[in-house]
């Protein structure tokens, strides 16, 4: 087997869930990883986080970096693994490397535009999003609206969100993005008519709960907010910023 094949083969076991396939494939070949070229070094690195090993995953695309400085997937890949492991201004530092080779590749700039926003850096945010919008996707606007919200410019949020609806109305994140600066416009009823159709879609995710209890509360329907609120916080109960705002909302409803 050629070194692109094995290359291949053990990308697709990881893809697969058979990162101990993947390696033993990549071990076979280059029984020492250190000495490995870059990309074989990449694919360790997604073995790596696929067995829950993220520094040495980390260590393996810094080595990668090193061989091949000039090659946009290993800083993309670094990016990725440190906003998995939530080293958000590690994130920022690799996608920003990343878009110093190429800043066209698809969707870098909307997820240098999130780690800024994770880290509430919200004017470099919008900043990157706005680059991002040279070649508008429902991403792009959403990764704007989000931005433009943080900063309380909510109509303007409002219609990045309907311009990132317009060209996908089937994106669960850009309706998303729309009924959250519905709420900030106070028309609480208009988000939660959005909230409540992405969950019947089969969205499950805790900001929509917790956003489609917001709404409820907002709307003075405080049994049906308090209802919505305590589902959340039994349903995830290991996320600590989710049962403080559950905790605040006890408090009101």
């Amino acid at each position: 087997m050629s070194n692109d094949a094995v290359l291949d083969q053990a990308e697709l076991s990881v893809k697969n869930g058979d990162p101990a396939g993947a390696e033993r494939l990549l071990s076979q070949t280059w029984p020492d990883i250190s000495r490995a070229p870059a990309d074989a070094q990449h694919v360790m690195a997604m073995v790596r986080m696929a067995q829950g090993r993220p520094a040495e995953s980390v260590q393996l695309l810094r080595a990668a970096i090193s061989a091949e400085p000039n090659a946009l997937r290993h800083h993309i890949g670094l990016g990725h693994v440190m906003s998995e492991i939530g080293d958000h201004n590690g994130a920022i530092e690799a996608y920003t490397a990343a878009a110093r080779i190429d800043q066209t590749w698809p969707g870098l700039l909307v997820v240098l535009s999130q780690a800024y926003y994770i880290t509430q850096r919200f004017a470099d945010a919008e900043r990157v999003a706005r680059q991002a919008n040279a070649a508008p996707t429902s991403s792009t606007w959403e990764a704007l609206s989000n931005a433009l919200r943080a900063q309380g410019k909510s109509q303007e949020a409002l219609a990045a969100a309907e311009e990132a609806v317009k060209l996908n109305r089937q994106d669960p994140n850009a309706q998303h993005a729309k009924a959250a600066a519905l709420m900030q416009l106070n028309r609480p009823q208009d988000a939660l008519t959005i909230f409540d159709d992405l969950t019947r879609s089969g969205l499950d995710l805790p900001v929509l709960a917790m956003n489609r209890g917001a709404a409820l509360e907002a709307l003075g329907r405080k049994a049906d907010a308090r209802a919505a609120y305590e589902d959340a916080a039994r349903r995830w109960p290991n996320l600590p910023h989710l049962q403080d705002r559950v905790a605040a909302a006890r408090k009101r409803v």
